[in-house]
């Protein structure tokens, strides 16, 4: 009789361990990619959400609120051949947690060699006295968003 009651309560612990393990809360503004062996099946919106326990699991954790990036300090030639230093600070955010995560590699240094691309393609078709006398021509009311992040 003693040995029933020990393997109802290893039956009960272990269906315990089974929901637990199935339940997943995802906290407010982030998104989480959910896997079934490793490949992405669906994005898991904020609250709670259910995963189907020893097949399914968290692939990656994607921040949705907007973050501030800091492109650094680069060297450009303008159109007449002008050397000058130019820095940004960008904000981005992730609008497609499943494209973000698995189709670069590293989001955060894709964002930012586009950036600095962009930067020295806008200075680089002025000339010195337009960068200096006009800087809100170099600045685009539309924020810049990766292609990679935007296609259908």
């Amino acid at each position: 009789m003693e040995n029933m009651g020990s393997v109802a309560i290893i039956i009960v612990v272990a269906a315990l361990v089974l929901a637990f393990s199935s339940i997943k809360i995802v906290p407010q503004g982030r998104q989480f990619t959910a896997e079934r062996f490793g490949r992405y099946t669906r994005t898991l919106k904020p609250g709670i959400s259910f995963l189907v326990p020893f097949v399914d699991r968290i692939g990656r954790r994607m921040s949705m609120m907007e973050t501030v990036l800091d492109v650094p300090r680069q060297d450009v030639i303008t159109k007449d051949n002008a050397v000058v230093s130019v820095d940004a600070v960008v904000f981005i955010q992730v609008i497609d947690a499943a494209k973000a995560a698995y189709e670069v590699e590293n989001l955060r240094l894709a964002i930012q060699n586009l950036c600095m691309t962009n930067i020295r393609t806008v200075v680089g078709s002025l000339d010195l006295d337009e960068v200096l006398s006009q800087p809100a021509a170099m600045r685009n009311p539309n924020p810049i968003i990766p292609s990679l992040l935007m296609r259908e």
